[in-house]
């Protein structure tokens, strides 16, 4: 099956993905992605992209420092090189915050980019600079909600990534101190890890990528990480993290419809299955009771019963 042939294809992407981003991510920044529906695009302009706050009292690494912790002046002037490259760069579907009494500490929130099974969705890192950085890279911590939605991110909070020394990678995959940067990594979780097909990024799946049973198997897993993707959002909204308060997005509600996963197109030759739509459509009702909590009162009668399950034999 050609790259063309996938409903849910990239629409940035190259037809030579690289698959397996454990295994593969590049020392240099990949092409962030910056597709965003219309329905975002106001909201992303109102909310800064990058920022400083004062405090991080819920932050994953807290307990690792204090402020009046001295660094050393390479330490420093790497954090700072850091900041302002992510004040000037960041893509519109990745925002960060730093933090001014606690410079080791940042967090980030990555969009789930249209094309994919996490559209929409909203993922946040907790970061936290070693004192050793930047010779050694930095610290991770994935809110899964205790959801494992992705081979590289599991439940526990932990990011499987060679950038991150997480996984082994040939030197150019690694971290390396003179070259990396913080840019690079959140644009390598978004675009190697939070892909359109990431059931190939589990290494022993690799090779049937193509195949038609891989490609069975890839959609089958994509559409149930579409649904826990909706439960992270759910999670994300009762526990949201410091300073992301406010930073909510509406419900995509077309895969109700029969959208494959990540569908750019609606007419795609190739439709969901029944089961996921009805999966999809009686969460999304739980999706939306939490935003109408929140105050999108619009948002209250705006989705149809799930259609009904008919036993055929194209039933999926």
């Amino acid at each position: 099956m050609s790259t063309t042939d996938q409903p849910w294809e990239f629409p940035n992407s190259s037809s030579n993905r690289t698959s397996n981003p454990s295994r593969n991510s590049s020392s240099h920044p990949r092409e962030a992605v910056e597709v965003v529906s219309s329905a975002q695009a106001n909201f992303l302009r109102d909310f800064k992209r990058f920022d400083t706050v004062d405090d991080f009292s819920d932050h994953h690494y807290a307990s690792k420092g204090k402020a009046s912790k001295q660094h050393s002046k390479t330490w420093v002037k790497k954090v700072q090189a850091d900041w302002k490259i992510l004040e000037n760069d960041l893509p519109e579907t990745i925002s960060v915050r730093a933090c001014e009494s606690r410079m080791d500490l940042m967090r980030a929130v990555i969009i789930g980019a249209e094309g994919t099974p996490y559209h929409d969705g909203l993922f946040f890192f907790d970061i936290h600079f070693p004192d050793t950085y930047p010779s050694v890279p930095p610290m991770v911590h994935y809110h899964s909600g205790g959801l494992r939605i992705n081979p590289n991110l599991y439940n526990c909070g932990k990011v499987c990534l060679s950038l991150l020394g997480t996984w082994n990678g040939n030197t150019r995959e690694q971290w390396l101190p003179r070259e990396s940067t913080m840019l690079q990594l959140l644009v390598s979780i978004q675009a190697l890890i939070l892909n359109q097909k990431p059931y190939f990024n589990e290494p022993v799946n690799d090779m049937y990528m193509w195949t038609p049973s891989g490609e069975t198997h890839s959609k089958f897993y994509s559409e149930n990480v579409f649904v826990l993707s909706l439960k992270t959002m759910v999670y994300s909204m009762r526990n949201p993290p410091k300073h992301f308060e406010e930073f909510v997005l509406k419900a995509a509600n077309a895969y109700i419809d029969g959208t494959p996963v990540g569908s750019i197109v609606k007419e795609s030759r190739e439709t969901s299955s029944v089961n996921f739509r009805i999966e999809v459509a009686v969460f999304m009702k739980t999706v939306v009771d939490e935003f109408v909590k929140l105050g999108v009162k619009e948002l209250e009668d705006i989705l149809e019963p799930p259609p009904p399950l008919i036993h055929t034999n194209s039933s999926r």
